[in-house]
């Protein structure tokens, strides 16, 4: 696997067969990716100083992009205004972790600029520390179904005002056109500059004219891909006026609205949204399964015309997470001495609002639903869970939020933490809302949240928490989409973050029924069950599995008697479990396990049932009757309840190594927690200091130990 690193304006074209290919394969021959439009691109705005980057994977090429030097070992995509994104043709992001080693020179970052997320790579392989920031939202009309369904379904008031403008315009004769055969583009393309060079944008400089370097570039593009059907210039007139008019490159899935100007001297008329109208029947039309692609940084009004919206983010790539360590403390303390944008302030202005909630039950029923989506079969991460963990654990806290953003009104994502202060210390820290009782913590978040959504509610919780210069989120699913993308939004908004290992946790893959579960377990568990159940029965020995309401309360008692006989002390918070078992009961997702020998309870166990998953929350046993085993064998009744009655595919023992774990179970995961310093203050810097000093004393033995061949390190952070 290499990389070969050319001058992108000499040997673009004899690669552009292997562009469209790896196009093809990744993104469906994206018109914007394809190499008519790069080629065009380098053609009329390369300044001859742009690196062509080829990886091949044997004799195949499966990545390529663009790259131009920004000087200091600073690299970005080629990306000119007229691009409307970034063409990252990428199989596999872990091949760019040995492009800066071989680009010239010591490249130290690479900025990828306006990658849409609905055509990038899976960033979850990639191990180099990434930033991500928003560059624009950008909106697509999904042309599935038919264009009245679709018209129906826009807001009111856009339907009305759109009445209103074509009511406006009946003393004139309206007409549209299509040109898409290459020999009418260029007057078209003439047309349209006449058009805009008579606007706003000509003050600016920015209009297409028909002989300046934008004119030349459309007007190229479009005969290129008129040539294969793949242009359209939609024109509304106004009698023999040009009223309107949108540029279009397409295939058989996808529009892409290029440009668009509109006389403005008809604008009482609104000419440019006559024509969208227009041009989005046509669309529908032409493509029954697609979608319009419009690439602008949508505004409220525009965004009603959508069915999707989505964030173009730029990127950021560090060599080493050293590097990008240095950066951060360097951008920190630049903008604490020297003034400019912090990494917070790139964030700060967009569609994205975010509010603070005191309580799940505050929140309104659209942001709630994101908790109903995970909870279906994580309980820790469902309104309850946390409303009974508030209650029990933090009590009166006023520092407990959960904060959450939404885009135009639908909700992407809400991040429960709380703020706790350590003793002797003034600065406060910003903290997972969890604690011993939590085996699983996670942001909630929309399938369309990327780590800018996590990022402004990490910001919202800074500006709450001015004095917080540490951040600690766990335990988490390492292997999560959520888990990286919040050690990105973290970086992405000026905070250093490390990775750390909590605890490794075991599980069961259920294939298959009890009895046959029981088969697959080592023959010393078997004969243990057999022979130990046979004499539990004979002594007087029973099982009950309490899940309703109606058993509960003299079945809290004997499991919280049986947890202070085996831990000699009460629960910290006395109220989270009974809490916890009362509102599984009432849901039907309770499974309280008790072992009774002769009528009194010798062991008990609390399981929870949540959609397709049995965990394994809590165990306690009257030690006086251990040889019995009344541990074991309520763990195989419960395990058979499951697994034939409930019917789940997997059983989850929660936290911890314990060897007896793995009798039962079949795999290992692991959770992970991030701790974030601010590097803006000498409190944060101190802290972080201390983290640095740690983690290199910890490494230091293991990699002496190491050296000498005794044993392997692996590694813990990426």
């Amino acid at each position: 696997m290499t990389w070969e690193i050319r001058p992108a304006g000499d040997a673009f074209p004899s690669f552009a067969t292997d562009w469209d290919h790896l196009n093809g394969q990744l993104y469906g021959g994206h018109p914007a990716f394809d190499s008519r439009f790069v080629g065009a691109l380098l053609t009329h705005f390369g300044n001859g100083s742009e690196s062509l980057c080829i990886h091949r994977s044997g004799e195949a090429v499966d990545g390529a992009l663009i790259l131009c030097a920004r000087g200091f070992g600073r690299w970005a995509l080629f990306l000119p205004a007229q691009a409307p994104a970034g063409a990252l043709l990428i199989a596999d992001a872990s091949c760019l972790e040995t492009l800066m080693p071989a680009l010239p020179g010591y490249a130290w970052t690479i900025d990828l600029l306006a990658i849409d997320p609905a055509f990038e790579p899976d960033w979850s392989p990639l191990l180099l520390p990434r930033t991500v920031v928003r560059h624009q939202l950008t909106m697509a009309v999904a042309t599935g179904g038919d264009f009245p369904a679709y018209w129906q379904a826009r807001p009111g008031k856009l339907r009305s005002n759109l009445r209103r403008y074509q009511r406006r315009s009946d003393d004139h004769a309206a007409s549209v056109r299509v040109i898409a055969e290459p020999q009418e583009i260029g007057a078209a393309v003439s047309r349209y500059a006449a058009v805009e060079s008579a606007g706003w944008k000509a003050v600016g400089g920015t209009a297409i004219g028909s002989d300046n370097p934008q004119g030349l570039f459309y007007e190229q593009l479009l005969c290129d891909f008129a040539a294969s059907g793949q242009a359209r210039i939609v024109e509304l007139w106004f009698d023999d006026r040009l009223a309107a008019s949108r540029l279009v490159v397409c295939h058989q899935r996808m529009w892409i609205m290029l440009k668009t100007t509109y006389d403005e001297s008809l604008a009482a008329m609104a000419p440019g949204r006559q024509l969208l109208y227009e041009a989005l029947q046509l669309a529908f039309a032409d493509m029954p399964a697609g979608a319009v692609e419009f690439y602008t940084n949508a505004t409220r009004d525009q965004a009603e015309w959508a069915t999707h919206l989505r964030h173009v983010c730029h990127h950021q790539l560090y060599r080493n997470t050293t590097v990008a360590n240095f950066h951060g403390i360097a951008r920190a303390l630049r903008c604490r001495f020297a003034g400019g944008e912090t990494a917070e302030d790139s964030l700060a202005f967009d569609a994205t609002s975010v509010a603070a909630y005191h309580s799940p039950a505050a929140m309104p029923p659209a942001m709630r639903s994101l908790f109903e989506a995970a909870a279906g079969r994580e309980v820790e991460l469902s309104p309850d869970w946390f409303a009974n963990l508030q209650a029990a654990v933090f009590g009166d806290d006023d520092s407990v939020r959960y904060y959450g953003a939404e885009l135009y009104g639908s909700p992407t994502a809400i991040l429960p933490v709380h703020a706790s202060r350590r003793s002797g210390r003034r600065a406060a820290e910003i903290e997972a809302l969890a604690n011993f009782y939590t085996a699983l913590y996670a942001p909630l978040a929309s399938p369309g949240a990327d780590p800018t959504d996590l990022g402004r509610l990490l910001q919202a919780a800074r500006a709450d928490c001015a004095r917080a210069r540490v951040m600690n989120f766990h335990p988490m699913a390492v292997d999560s989409p959520v888990y990286e993308a919040m050690v990105v939004a973290l970086r992405s908004t000026g905070w250093i973050p490390f990775r750390y290992f909590c605890f490794g946790n075991w599980y069961l893959e259920v294939d298959g029924s009890w009895s046959a579960y029981l088969e697959q377990r080592d023959g010393i568990l078997r004969h243990t069950l057999r022979r130990k159940r046979r004499r539990f029965l004979a002594a007087g020995g029973s099982f009950e599995i309490v899940t309703g309401t109606a058993a509960l309360e003299p079945a809290i008692a004997e499991f919280n008697a049986l947890y202070r006989q085996r831990w000699k002390k009460s629960e910290p918070y006395a109220a989270f479990v009974p809490g916890l078992m009362r509102w599984l009961a009432a849901s039907g997702k309770l499974r309280l396990g008790i072992a009774r020998l002769a009528g009194e309870a010798v062991a008990a166990q609390l399981w929870i049932v949540s959609g397709d998953k049995a965990s394994i929350y809590k165990m306690a046993y009257d030690e006086a009757h251990s040889s019995h085993a009344p541990g074991t064998l309520l763990t195989a009744h419960l395990m058979e309840q499951v697994i034939d009655v409930d019917r789940v595919s997997e059983v989850d023992y929660l936290i911890g190594d314990d060897p007896y774990k793995q009798a039962w179970m079949s795999h290992r995961r692991e959770r992970w927690g991030i701790v974030a310093y601010r590097a803006d203050r000498f409190a944060g810097i101190a802290r972080l200091l201390l983290e640095i000093i740690g983690r290199v004393i910890r490494r230091t033995p293991a990699r002496i130990v190491g050296k000498q061949g005794r044993f392997s390190v692996r590694p813990t952070q990426r």
